[in-house]
Order: C-alpha cells, then structure tokens, then sequence
C-alpha cells in the first residue's frame, strides 16, 4: 500500500508538471499574438540593441543573485546538525541547483526569442556557475549562508521595513569619509549610490525586457511593469526619512517624488520599445508611480488566516497574498488600457 500511495503521488506531480509545463510553451509560443496591436521598435528594427541589452541584462541579474543568493553557501543549522556529524562541507544545496536551472530555461528563452543558436544557452548557466563557484572554506560558506538568509528575509519576515533595511545593510557600499549633511535630497542621492543593487535590477529589468520582447510582444511591457515596481518602490524606499524627520515631506512626500522619477524613467523606456500614444504612456506613468509607491510603504502581515483550495492539495492566506500583491491596482490599470 505505501508503494502505491508513493507511485499514485509521483504520478500526480508528474501530471502538474506535464500540464503546467505544456500550458507553458503554448503561452510563449502564442504570446506575441496577444496584444498584436502596439508595433514594437525592438523586433523591427533594431534587433542588435535587443541582442546587446540582453547580455548586459543577463550578466547583471548573475550579479545581483551573487550578491543576495550565493550559488555556494552553507547555513549554520545545516552545518551543526547535518554536515559536521557527518563530516561533510557541502556548499551545494537545492538553491544552487535551481538557481542553475532557473538560468538555463532564461538562456533558452532569450536564444529563441532572440532567433540565436540554442547552443548559446549554455553561456548563462557557465557565467553563473563561473561567478558562484567559490566560497571553498568554512567562514565564507557560512557567510554565503548568512548573505542567502538575509536576501530572503523578505519572505519569511513578511515586513517590508524590516526586510529592506536587512538586504540594505547586507549590501550597501559604505563610504565612511562622507561628509555630514542635513539635506534630505543629498542623503537620498548618497542612499541610492550606497544600494547599488537597485540600479543593477534597473538594468536587468531593462537589458531582459529587450531580449524577451521580441518573443513575449507587447505581453513583455506588462511584465517590465511588474518588475520595475520592485525598481521603483526600492528607490522610494531609500528617498524615505520619515523614521528619522518628522514632516509630511520626509515622510512620504520625497518617496512619493522618488517614485515618480522611477516611473519617468520606466515610461521612457517603454516609449523607446514600443509605439504608443501619448495619452497611453501617460496612464503608465501613473500606473508605475502608484504601484511603485504603494509598494514602498511600510507593509507588514500581523493576522494569517488559511483558505483551504478544496480539492487541489493547496492553500493560501490573504493576508500574505495581498501584502505581495500590494500595488497591483497600478499594474492592472496598465494591462486594461493597453488591451483597450
């Protein structure tokens, strides 16, 4: 009977993976079809810029999930109550290979979207494990592990101050001889030079959204939406004094400012991608500021309730699903308008 039950539960995960799996590649196969519309520059006419940010976009997302997700770590629980009784260092885990994996479908896709040998697919999951593999001693594994707990902080803590401040202060450039200044755009502009991570996801967000268009169509304007939200409210969040100034300027009106020029920024590339009118660039303007302003507001989960699926073998929680999704008005108002 325990066979059975092993053999009955293989075949159902097998049966979601074949599904999802082929729901899948029909999506991608049909994507640019979807919203056949909005002409889009890249695809016609400028094929070697697309080909160009993909490469800078690929080589610096490698670079930020090094910095907040070393491909090599080791936790401290795992080291003093697995690999130390066993007399085992490993610094590979299952992190490490889906990260592998998850670069290996990416450089799939960006080859077929980009119409290049699938061969050189195999680039992106060698320049990961180029600039992952290390980390061969114990003090740096652990801290690879510390450096793997703080970048996933944000979805464990399920607070959104105390998990920013954490991959802050895991990352940040430091300059100690700076000099002292009271101004709130000066500290903003030094906040922002120290977080070097958010302008490297700018230019994944950007350098990724040019290689994937070309396949994705207009459906990838909607996805660079999404993403540079996560751009957007990082910069309001560094613009934010309010725990520090007392005042409705520090408190939101200079993230509210940070986020706009996100917004800018982000609409100004859309604009240079795809043909749109004036009127529609401006809607997304206003959509990214909201989602990246909404997004950069202290969020925390206090209360979890759990909804039960009822017959699919999962559940969720609102609370938890509404503080990822927080924003998310500003994205839908983005996809109504360009369906419409």
């Amino acid at each position: 009977m325990k066979l059975l039950s092993q053999a009955s539960s293989a075949l159902y995960y097998a049966f979601i993976a074949a599904l999802i799996a082929s729901v899948s590649v029909y999506a991608w196969q049909n994507a640019a079809e979807v919203l056949p519309s909005l002409a889009q520059r890249t695809a016609a006419s400028l094929p070697a810029t697309a080909t160009i940010g993909a490469a800078f976009g690929s080589l610096a997302l490698i670079v930020l999930l090094e910095a907040l997700y070393p491909l090599r770590s080791l936790s401290l629980g795992r080291w003093v109550y697995v690999d130390r009784p066993q007399g085992h260092m490993r610094g590979v885990d299952k992190l490490s290979i889906a990260q592998l994996a998850g670069v290996s479908l990416l450089g799939l896709a960006l080859c077929t979207s980009l119409h290049l040998p699938l061969y050189a697919a195999i680039t992106l999951p060698l320049l990961r494990f180029l600039i992952g593999w290390r980390s061969f001693n114990l003090a740096s594994l652990l801290r690879a592990g510390r450096t793997r707990a703080v970048g996933s902080s944000s979805f464990g803590l399920l607070d959104s101050e105390v998990s920013a401040d954490a991959t802050a202060s895991q990352c940040a450039r430091l300059r100690p001889r700076s000099r002292a200044t009271v101004s709130p755009g000066l500290l903003f502009f030094r906040r922002l030079y120290r977080r070097w991570y958010i302008p490297l996801g700018a230019v994944a967000v950007m350098g990724l959204t040019l290689g994937l268009a070309p396949q994705l169509g207009s459906l990838a304007l909607i996805g660079f939406a999404v993403a540079w939200t996560i751009v957007g409210a990082a910069t309001g969040r560094a613009a934010s004094f309010g725990r520090i100034i007392d005042g409705a300027l520090p408190d939101w009106g200079l993230p509210l400012a940070a986020s706009a020029g996100a917004a800018v920024l982000g609409t100004a590339f859309i604009a240079t991608v795809w043909k749109l009118p004036i009127l529609v660039l401006a809607a997304c303007c206003l959509g990214l500021t909201y989602a990246s302003f909404k997004r950069s507001r202290p969020a925390r989960v206090t209360t979890m309730s759990i909804i039960d699926t009822g017959g699919f073998g999962a559940s969720f929680s609102p609370e938890v699903f509404s503080y990822f999704l927080r924003g998310g008005f500003g994205i839908a108002a983005i996809a109504v308008i360009l369906f419409f």
